[in-house]
């Protein structure tokens, strides 16, 4: 008994947080009558003046499945690949970047052994906790001074060196072996050579979890893409998606699905990875 209802509660809690995503998987391939009829506004759940009770008409199986709300999405409405196209330009090179920065700044922090180094660290440590509200003033004055605060630059660069990918690998080194580091250099290798030949391989899941991570950050921003990007046909799908319900339903249902599949096809083909290098980094 002390394994089985574990086991049920974390089932019920993993029922629970796939529900949303199954209602709206499922409402992707139903008719635009159908959604009305099951969600509409006038099926109260509960009617207090009259003392009756009323259920929305929710099912997981619709009538009768069809692929018209994708083939509008994705055919009929050429805005939507254009801004998914949008969302690509911001998050693939802010995680590439990260991802490159964050390494070399984590082996700097590995080389660089002084109280110093400590001290940045930390100053790593508070801003990387700093809410995004904190931030995006500074960031929007930085950007404004640079000349690049209505481009994807203000919004690439803050992702590109974000603290938390330096904390996420320096954290992930504390499992190296530093006797392989010492032999290295005694048989007279440079810091370049033990970057590309002894720390990036070994850090290749903390590097890859990073990537997901940073990926999904970027992949859902919203408050940067209001911030910096006035132009309609430059904002990120994220942006877009908070627009889309106020028309059909069937095709809000629809563009998020397409949304929701390139972070889970990414979280799907990495998950070991990712779950190695955040076992790696201690991060709880």
């Amino acid at each position: 008994m002390k394994k089985v209802i574990p086991a049920i509660l974390l089932a019920l809690a993993s029922a629970l947080a796939l529900f949303p995503l199954l209602v709206t998987f499922a409402g992707s391939f139903m008719t635009e009558t159908e959604i009305m009829l099951r969600y509409s506004a006038a099926t109260t759940v509960f009617d207090l003046a009259s003392g009756t009770t009323r259920f929305a008409q929710m099912s997981l199986m619709p009538n009768r499945a069809t692929l018209s709300q994708y083939l509008s999405v994705l055919f009929l409405q050429p805005s939507f690949l254009i801004l998914l196209g949008n969302s690509a330009k911001i998050a693939l090179p802010a995680v590439a970047g990260n991802v490159v920065v964050s390494t070399l700044a984590a082996y700097g922090f590995h080389a660089w052994k002084s109280k110093a180094s400590d001290a940045v660290f930390a100053v790593y440590v508070v801003v990387m906790l700093m809410p995004l509200q904190a931030v995006i003033v500074p960031n929007y004055i930085i950007a404004d001074t640079l000349g690049i605060k209505d481009s994807y630059l203000a919004i690439i660069l803050p992702g590109i060196f974000s603290p938390f990918g330096a904390f996420l690998i320096k954290q992930a080194m504390k499992s190296l072996d530093p006797a392989c580091f010492e032999a290295a250099s005694a048989d007279g290798a440079g810091h370049f050579t033990l970057f590309l030949r002894i720390f990036c391989p070994q850090m290749k899941s903390a590097m890859a979890a990073l990537a997901m991570l940073s990926f999904i950050e970027h992949w859902n921003i919203v408050e940067q893409a209001v911030v910096f990007i006035k132009d309609y046909y430059r904002e990120p799908l994220s942006v877009y998606l908070s627009r889309i319900a106020s028309g059909s339903a069937g095709i809000a249902f629809a563009a998020s699905c397409v949304y929701m599949a390139f972070p889970l096809t990414l979280l799907a083909m990495g998950q070991d990875s990712l779950e190695m290098g955040i076992e790696l980094s201690g991060i709880k």
